[in-house]
């Protein structure tokens, strides 16, 4: 993250993603909600707390909304395949939806990313 892209600075930031990725594995979605909409605030381009507040919004139970977060995560260039995992993601946000083909094609651009077959 740049430094002049928000008034944090890089320790900071750090400590909150740290914070952040707490909560998610203590399944306190709430929280990682409201960290990482305070983070986008601050820097929209953020991408480290997109990605969370995508899993935090499927994690709730509000699809559209992570669906939301996945569309502007997936809409620039291709992804390397370490971020395949977004495509899954996608997937569950999709199946969550009701959108089953859909949540096909997630999968299938999971697998081409370089994701593992689950």
């Amino acid at each position: 993250m740049p430094e002049s892209a928000s008034p944090l600075t890089r320790d900071q930031h750090r400590a909150l993603q740290v914070l952040g990725h707490l909560y998610l594995r203590m399944g306190q979605f709430g929280r990682v909600r409201k960290l990482t909409m305070a983070l986008l605030a601050l820097d929209p381009d953020d991408t480290w707390a997109r990605r969370c507040l995508a899993v935090a919004l499927l994690k709730e139970g509000d699809a559209e909304r992570a669906l939301e977060q996945l569309n502007i995560l997936l809409s620039g260039a291709p992804l390397p395949s370490r971020d395949a995992a977004l495509y899954l993601v996608k997937a569950q946000a999709l199946w969550q939806a009701g959108r089953a083909g859909e949540a096909r094609n997630a999968m299938n651009a999971y697998l081409a990313a370089g994701g593992k077959p689950l």
